[in-house]
């Protein structure tokens, strides 16, 4: 009987000494600083040849080749992204992946997705059609928080298309692979900037006087509820 109330004790002191090294904050409250420090500085160009990513005057270019389609008999369409240029953009919570989401919204006056028959004549290059992002042009960006520098940053967990993609002459499965494969691309790239410690920086930066009204350092985990960050030493 004794033995189970130590056990007992232990574990509640144990439980009370955990509590006391975690501290939380609100989801709400990372949100608006996110919207109020990094929206109003944060653009995003999608382009083959000038892709970029800037934050606060920081720009961090994007490696985004062509992708490819075999298409047989020594012909190879290409697929690259062009002039895709941010108009708008804002942090929220998504509650169905338990991550902040980022969403960027575009505005283009050409084709989204330029296609090229590399090799074939100039006249005949239409065989590869272009592929038009339509409706609403909306790159989604899911962030989970990391653990940077004893304190706490974001990085990319997964990103996805809002919208609809349409071309004309093109076979839908043709179609989605380009995009998926474009897609791919375009998420491979953005988690390998935000895992950049300039990027890392620019978002501690921007919650970091949050987290020192919260007396928050020397961080050893985090993780994300609805309704709090909690950091623990």
């Amino acid at each position: 009987m004794k033995n189970l109330l130590r056990v007992i004790v232990l574990s509640v002191f144990a439980s009370f000494n955990m509590a006391a090294q975690c501290k939380d904050i609100s989801t709400t409250s990372v949100i608006d600083y996110l919207n109020r420090e990094i929206k109003p500085s944060l653009d995003l160009k999608l382009d083959k040849d000038d892709g970029f990513l800037a934050i606060k005057g920081q720009r961090l270019n994007l490696q985004l080749p062509e992708v490819s389609h075999d298409r047989g008999i020594k012909r190879t369409w290409t697929y690259s992204f062009y002039n895709i240029r941010r108009v708008d953009n804002n942090f929220f919570y998504d509650s169905n992946k338990n991550l902040i989401a980022l969403d960027v919204k575009f505005e283009s006056d050409d084709s989204e997705l330029k296609g090229r028959c590399p090799g074939c004549p100039k006249s005949k290059d239409l065989r590869a059609p272009d592929i038009n992002w339509t409706s609403v042009q909306i790159l989604r960006l899911y962030l989970k928080p990391i653990v940077y520098n004893n304190s706490i940053s974001f990085e990319v967990d997964d990103i996805k298309f809002i919208g609809d993609f349409k071309a004309n002459g093109l076979q839908s499965l043709l179609r989605d692979e380009v995009v998926g494969k474009s897609l791919n691309q375009l998420k491979i790239e953005l988690q390998k900037v935000f895992q950049n410690g300039q990027t890392q920086r620019l978002f501690n930066d921007a919650i970091k006087p949050l987290l020192q009204a919260k007396n928050i350092s020397n961080v050893r985990s985090v993780s994300l509820a609805s309704s709090s960050l909690r950091a623990c030493k």
